[in-house]
């Protein structure tokens, strides 16, 4: 990883997750999202590595009993974002922000279990779905990709490889539908020389067809559409490396049956 990279890593690792959404912005400038046109022809046989062991949760620090003051504290920053005039509006920012907050928390405290529940649904999907889905999007038929090259058997050596660095998640208020969100942190490495292609972040929020209520009152439900919104996410990050363009990033629309599909 180029030493810009490890600057970037570093940068996020001190950001506090509940001001990650003010930081987005920066954060986006380091990431390395495309790949240059000459190594195209390198991904035609692409292999994906999972390296993050199992997702990692995120309790939201609105949910919480302190959903008040942290509401405060992020419409503050908001109004801090817009230059010197918008300091002025900090202390509407704070009074919205911690009246959102009070309501997140007291949401929180009618699923008080909600958190570990969430957790236990996690992990309970099958968190491959995502490679697998990845793997065949990536390998399907492509113009530049000769039929040698593409060539998915077992015994041939990928010319590529995406290592799944790492996957986050966690939930939006608890009020009106089930809302969550998928982050996955991936590369691509040319798999003879581990030159590095691309890095970057890919972020999906997802609302459910079903209530709060309803969601976690069907744990298998649950866990399956969470596996079904991993897969979904793997065709979004083929789709985002291969067209190009910075700016395809889809979010995830619910079907009746509870599948999940990119729009």
């Amino acid at each position: 990883m180029s030493a810009f990279g490890g600057m970037c890593n570093a940068m996020k690792s001190w950001v506090p997750f509940a001001t990650a959404a003010v930081m987005s912005g920066l954060l986006a400038a380091c990431a390395a999202p495309l790949l240059a046109p000459d190594d195209r022809k390198n991904v035609c046989h692409v292999a994906v590595e999972e390296k993050f062991g199992s997702p990692t949760f995120h309790a939201n620090v609105f949910s919480g009993s302190a959903g008040g003051l942290a509401g405060a504290g992020a419409g503050a920053l908001y109004g801090l974002q817009g230059g010197v005039g918008a300091i002025f509006t900090v202390p509407l920012g704070a009074v919205i922000g911690a009246a959102g907050g009070t309501a997140c928390a007291a949401a929180g405290l009618n699923h008080p279990n909600a958190d570990a529940d969430f957790e236990k649904f996690l992990h309970a999907a099958d968190a491959s779905s995502l490679k697998r889905a990845l793997e065949a999007d990536l390998n399907a038929p492509r113009a530049e990709c000769s039929d040698a090259q593409r060539d998915g058997s077992a015994t041939a050596e990928p010319d590529s490889i995406i290592e799944i660095e790492k996957i986050d998640a966690g939930m939006k208020c608890l009020f009106g539908q089930q809302e969550y969100w998928i982050e996955v942190r991936w590369r691509t490495l040319e798999a003879k020389t581990r030159r590095q292609l691309n890095w970057t972040t890919t972020r999906y929020a997802q609302t459910s067809l079903r209530t709060v209520d309803d969601w976690f009152a069907n744990p298998e439900q649950a866990a399956a559409e969470i596996e079904g919104v991993l897969a979904t996410v793997g065709r979004q990050m083929a789709a985002q490396l291969l067209s190009g363009n910075t700016m395809n990033r889809s979010g995830l629309r619910p079907l009746e049956t509870g599948e999940v599909i990119g729009h």
